[in-house]
């Protein structure tokens, strides 16, 4: 039997390389991205897609791992940064009803907790069909007003937290 030569992709060929370039944000995501650039103007600079383990460091070195493991996969659609110093300051989270389930009120909870720790405020977005730039922008105002407090899921339509 003849030996398999390994080239630059590994035992595949350049025909059958199975990858390809894809969009960073899904329909729904920009669609919601350039209502938020809107609503935000130029306030915060807008981060795409942020690991939640970039967002915040393990403090206890006993429960390392599974503390790095909980977050390890984990997402924000999208984090608003302080113009200057780059800090988080608000993360929103478009939620999809069919990524919603009952069992992810264990991991909601979980991020809303994590997300009060370290100071940066929370925002879960319903996805809609139309969004008001000017009631996003005053829901992102009161999210960065109560730093690290999580903000109530947004009602449709959507409304200023109170």
């Amino acid at each position: 039997m003849a030996e398999k030569k390994r080239g630059p992709l590994g035992f595949l060929s350049a025909a059958s390389f199975p990858y390809r370039r894809k969009s960073l944000l899904s329909p729904a995501e920009l669609e919601f991205y350039s209502v938020l650039k809107d609503a935000v103007s130029d306030r915060f600079l807008i981060l795409l897609k942020v690991g939640v383990r970039d967002l915040c460091e393990i403090t206890n070195r006993e429960v390392n791992h599974a503390a790095f493991n909980r977050v390890a996969a984990e997402h924000m659609d999208f984090v608003l940064c302080d113009m200057a110093t780059l800090a988080p300051v608000v993360a929103i989270e478009l939620d999809d009803s069919t990524l919603y389930p009952r069992d992810r009120a264990e991991r909601d909870a979980f991020m809303n907790e994590l997300f009060r720790v370290i100071g940066v405020s929370l925002i879960h977005q319903r996805v809609q069909a139309r969004y008001d730039p000017a009631a996003i922008a005053r829901w992102v105002d009161a999210a960065a007003a109560r730093p690290g407090g999580a903000a109530p899921r947004s009602p449709r339509p959507l409304r200023p937290a109170s």
